[in-house]
């Protein structure tokens, strides 16, 4: 759990000042007005105030990585800085009760905590406020603070969110066997805005996407027009001979599409060059079957000319079947 410290906690620590000016440019983040945040365990002497709050318990840092994912981990320390200072009745929602569920979007779609309350929405460049109708059934019991179920997080996302951010976190949660699909539709509303667009978010999750850029991935399928791309289904050689599972092939034409993230590389038990190899033998066994093969980082789901070619690929596989 993110520590924060309130300017009044560092005014009881007697924190001089001239300490807190190094701290915040070391090892303490401004996060939002009078609240701070601790970014690691520091040695140097401006710390030394502050060092008495790593005694208690779960105390954890962020972990920044130089990418995208930032974002999600800025946006968690913007929700901890909130956590004790909710209204009575306000209930994080929408994506900051993804990330407190533990789910991990591939975008946020916001900087800006959410909070359900049933009196008035507002928008604030940090805080967002919806104003619906929550009973206590569609609040988590689980957490010390107010936080919607994991299925009315879910349906609130898929309303008013894009569907590159809700279906990766609707088709996480499908693949872990947290909810299923009829679940989040019972928390939609009939007649609610946005409605449409969640029906489709609920279309396009799956539960056989095995990672957030794969669900990514059937997104831009959809938006680029590419039809008939199927998870998970596994290639054989004219002889039979099993080759792979793929992420996606055609369920007509001889196209497969591979999403290569970092996990697919680094979470390999012989480590990055072995998974590569691997990758490389088996994109060549496919290619000799007959296949065309796409394989994509995770930079190239946001590269329009990448889909344009994939859709090329099947249009030219299709004739070619029916010649």
């Amino acid at each position: 759990m993110f520590r924060i410290v309130t300017r009044r906690e560092l005014a009881e620590l007697d924190m001089p000042r001239p300490a807190l000016a190094e701290a915040s440019d070391c090892c303490l983040d401004k996060v939002r007005r009078g609240h701070y945040l601790l970014l690691t365990d520091c040695s140097s002497a401006h710390f030394d105030c502050l060092r008495p709050l790593l005694n208690e318990p779960n105390i954890t840092f962020p972990e920044f990585h130089g990418d995208i994912r930032d974002k999600a981990e800025k946006l968690r320390m913007r929700i901890a800085s909130r956590r004790d200072s909710v209204l009575a009745g306000d209930v994080f929602s929408h994506v900051s009760a993804a990330l407190i569920h533990g789910l991990d979007p591939i975008v946020t779609g916001t900087e800006a905590v959410e909070l359900t309350r049933s009196a008035y929405s507002r928008t604030y460049s940090d805080l967002r406020l919806y104003a619906r109708e929550l009973v206590d059934a569609d609040i988590d019991p689980a957490h010390s603070y107010p936080v919607t179920t994991l299925a009315r997080t879910l349906a609130d996302v898929a309303l008013d969110h894009s569907l590159e951010v809700s279906v990766p976190l609707i088709s996480q949660a499908l693949h872990d066997h947290r909810v299923d699909h009829e679940t989040i539709q019972a928390c939609l509303p009939p007649g609610v805005r946005g409605l449409n667009r969640a029906r489709l978010a609920l279309e396009l999750s799956s539960e056989l996407h095995e990672s957030p850029a794969e669900a990514f991935c059937a997104v831009k399928f959809h938006r680029y027009g590419i039809t008939g791309m199927m998870p998970q289904l596994a290639a054989h050689s004219p002889t039979g001979k099993f080759i792979g599972r793929n992420d996606f092939r055609h369920d007509e034409a001889s196209v497969i599409v591979e999403v290569h993230g970092v996990g697919k590389y680094y979470m390999h038990p012989d480590g990055p060059d072995a998974a590569a190899r691997e990758n490389h033998q088996r994109s060549m066994d496919l290619t000799n079957a007959g296949f065309t093969v796409f394989n994509l980082t995770f930079g190239d789901l946001f590269r329009p000319q990448i889909f344009a070619q994939i859709k090329v690929a099947i249009t030219n596989a299709l004739k070619k079947a029916g010649a």
